[in-house]
């Protein structure tokens, strides 16, 4: 499927370790019509060039030293800045493991080394065609993130609407609807419409996950472990759902399970240097050793100094080894990264506590319960400290 001219003038960037195979997309890239095409030799050398230059699509490898693409691509999506840049990995792995990861994180699809001109010009002409002629429901859930983005709750159920008028079937807009319900404050509705769209597509992780969360939120374990396994069933390699159902394992008493959930993944994605880093660190933390989770996160943070699940354990490590200070500063960085992470104000508010400052705690904790009321956690401790202090919810 030859590319439209007028997708021609696009930005791509190539990411390669193997420099043949970095000349190789090149000179394909070339052949089919782009004018502008910029290599990379790893992940931390791309997220550079991302974070400095207009890139509209990465062809990206998934297995490479410093930055995994897998890394690559979940630092590139915490920043919205970034959301239209589209992702094709290209990989000579196809264990399952992979393919769901790279699926589940948001990819545009991946490609199986190695391949010829055409296979890599269908899926580029695929992609491009969804993003620059997009169809009416697809234009209709833009507009739905838009208007959620901004809490214009009517215009965004109404959009929901109209694309539910034209697919009344899809999962992707049930689930939608799920998240409309959610961020109106109705986590028992949110959930129905989750389920809903779990029926219709039963390997929806997204779904699975979000009920998971609400049950996390809501104080029960044993649902949220249910779904958060369940979603670990399709996508074994989600390091942050990993991590959560550690901490809940630890929280429901089964301390063996926690560990050997994350003993498992470092084995099984070990040559993802950060992730398994995070994933150690986080092991040791549950274990109390707090100066070796200290010592592994920091090496972790340094390959990949932009991954927010990294930086969470990280200051989560400083506080553990009295240090609250650098916990501050991390979870600041974060939140130029994120502002709407509503745990990360809350364990700010928890290290201001510990730190003795009593009005900035209280200020960070509203923050995190106005982000998240459903939380049993955060509530919880509001209300103690407007208790204690004398201050309105």
């Amino acid at each position: 499927m030859a590319i439209p001219i007028e997708y021609l003038n696009i930005n791509c960037l190539v990411v390669d370790d193997e420099a043949s195979m970095r000349k190789t997309i090149s000179n394909m890239l070339t052949r089919m019509g782009f004018k502008s095409i910029i290599t990379a030799v790893d992940g931390k050398d791309a997220l550079t060039i991302i974070q400095t230059s207009k890139i509209d699509l990465v062809i990206c490898d998934i297995n490479m030293p410093e930055m995994t693409g897998l890394e690559l691509f979940k630092t590139v999506r915490e920043n919205k800045k970034y959301n239209d840049i589209i992702f094709i990995f290209v990989t000579a792995e196809i264990k399952r493991h992979t393919v769901a990861r790279a699926a589940e994180e948001g990819g545009a699809g991946y490609i199986i080394k190695p391949f010829v001109m055409a296979t890599l010009e269908d899926k580029i002409a695929g992609v491009l065609n969804k993003k620059f002629k997009p169809s009416s429901i697809e234009m209709h859930l833009k507009s739905f993130e838009q208007y959620l983005e901004s809490r214009e709750m009517l215009s965004a159920e109404n959009e929901l609407k109209r694309a539910l008028e034209i697919a009344p079937e899809s999962p992707t807009i049930i689930y939608s609807f799920g998240r409309f319900h959610l961020i109106k404050g109705e986590p028992d509705k949110a959930i129905e419409y989750f389920k809903e769209a779990i029926a219709k597509k039963p390997l929806f992780v997204k779904a699975y996950d979000a009920i998971g969360k609400i049950y996390e939120d809501m104080g029960d374990i044993q649902s949220a472990i249910k779904y958060y396994e369940a979603a670990h069933e399709i996508s074994s390699s989600n390091t942050d759902r990993l991590i959560t159902l550690s901490k809940l394992y630890s929280k429901a008493g089964e301390i063996n399970k926690a560990e050997s959930i994350l003993k498992d993944a470092v084995s099984d994605i070990r040559q993802d240097v950060s992730t398994s880093g995070h994933l150690m660190g986080e092991m040791y933390l549950s274990k109390n050793e707090n100066e070796k989770a200290l010592e592994i996160l920091i090496k972790a943070y340094k390959k990949n100094p932009l991954d927010t699940s990294i930086m969470q354990s990280l200051a989560e490590a400083y506080r553990k080894v009295g240090q609250p200070e650098k916990a501050i500063e991390i979870y600041k960085e974060i939140l130029k990264i994120n502002n709407s992470n509503a745990f990360v104000y809350y364990n700010m508010g928890k290290t201001f506590i510990e730190m003795g400052i009593k009005d900035k705690a209280i200020d960070a904790i509203k923050k995190a319960w106005e982000l998240n009321p459903f939380s049993k956690e955060i509530t919880a401790d509001l209300k103690a400290l407007a208790e204690r202090d004398k201050f309105d919810i």
